[in-house]
């Protein structure tokens, strides 16, 4: 009873801090944790006699296993699907490799799970590891579909379109969603008096022909942009440089306004994260991907926007102990 109670207080407290966090990566470990300290607390009952109490940790148990496997098959067949219709990528490649080591970890839990008491530390181990990392991804992916489509249609000097690479010199379909966004954006300011600046962001790769800036540029006049509102930054390769060279083609023109920046739905969290650290002043809308793309889009984000804030999170993910800690007691 103390160890549940412990446990429980553990997911209240994480449950609360979450609550007044802004930070995505950080809200995401802070979520994990209350979920992690909230399974944890029944599923050392696995181990117990035979009652309710063990009754509800398999119970548990099953909705755990069926929620990781469920996500582990989804990552693996998204990820396939993408290499066989687009040849081998890292993305697709990282992205069915994750779903593979969510599956093994199932497995290997399952194992320790029928191992009795002589396996309940590798099994608890395991167990807030798995537990930890999927709720962090599922709050991630959650977090993402939340914030990709809202704008607040607050008056903005500047539209920055991010680049997302050409095709053979082409506009490629992830990049004309971004443009369709932002041309729906510009024709709302537009509508509500404004005349804002387009920046279209984006360099010139070693196997294109022109670069990502132009090529934009190009579709907006062709979509009916007046050329003289249109900034071409052609200099960057990342999406850092995006908004690092897009706010000092905005400081050339003279102008310290707000800016709606407009990538797609999977990349809205990290670029409102490096858009706060440029020190630009705006808002981030996300234009609609594939689903078939949306989910590879993601996982690469999940890994970008932990490494981007990684001492803060890992500071929280060592909080993951306190949980481990509080079953160490019965274990002895």
């Amino acid at each position: 009873m103390v160890l549940r109670t412990v446990e429980v207080l553990l997911a209240l407290v994480f449950a609360v801090v979450a609550g007044r966090c802004r930070a995505s990566s950080r809200l995401c470990a802070l979520v994990a944790l209350g979920v992690t300290c909230a399974v944890m607390a029944l599923l050392p009952d696995l181990f117990g006699s035979p009652g309710a109490a063990r009754t509800a940790a398999a119970l548990l148990g099953v909705g755990v296993a069926a929620v990781v496997g469920g996500l582990a098959l989804l990552l693996v067949a998204d990820g396939l699907l993408l290499l066989v219709g687009q040849g081998f990528g890292r993305p697709q490649a990282a992205t069915a490799g994750v779903g593979l080591m969510l599956a093994a970890a199932l497995v290997v839990g399952v194992v320790c799970a029928r191992g009795g008491r002589s396996w309940m530390a590798a099994f608890l181990a395991l167990g807030m590891s798995t537990v930890y990392v999927t709720a962090a991804f599922l709050s991630f992916l959650g977090l993402t579909l939340l914030r990709a489509r809202p704008w607040s249609r607050r008056r903005a000097s500047y539209i920055i379109v991010l680049g997302a690479g050409l095709d053979d010199g082409e506009i490629t379909p992830v990049l004309a969603a971004r443009l369709q966004r932002a041309l729906a954006v510009y024709r709302r300011l537009v509508a509500a008096g404004g005349d804002p600046v387009v920046v279209a962001s984006g360099g010139q790769g070693p196997d294109e022909d022109r670069s990502e800036a132009e090529a934009m540029s190009r579709y907006m006049v062709a979509h009916g942009v007046p050329q003289e509102r249109i900034r071409c930054e052609d200099r960057s390769r990342n999406t850092d440089e995006n908004l690092t060279y897009s706010a000092e083609v905005i400081e050339s023109d003279g102008s310290a306004g707000r800016c709606v920046v407009v990538t797609s739905d999977f990349h809205v969290l990290r670029t409102a994260l490096v858009l706060n650290r440029v020190g630009l002043r705006g808002s981030v809308v996300g234009a609609p991907t594939t689903p078939s793309y949306w989910l590879t889009g993601a996982t690469r984000e999940f890994a970008a926007i932990i490494w981007y804030d990684r001492r803060a999170f890992l500071a929280l993910t060592a909080l993951l102990l306190l949980p481990g800690l509080a079953l160490l007691p019965p274990m002895k």
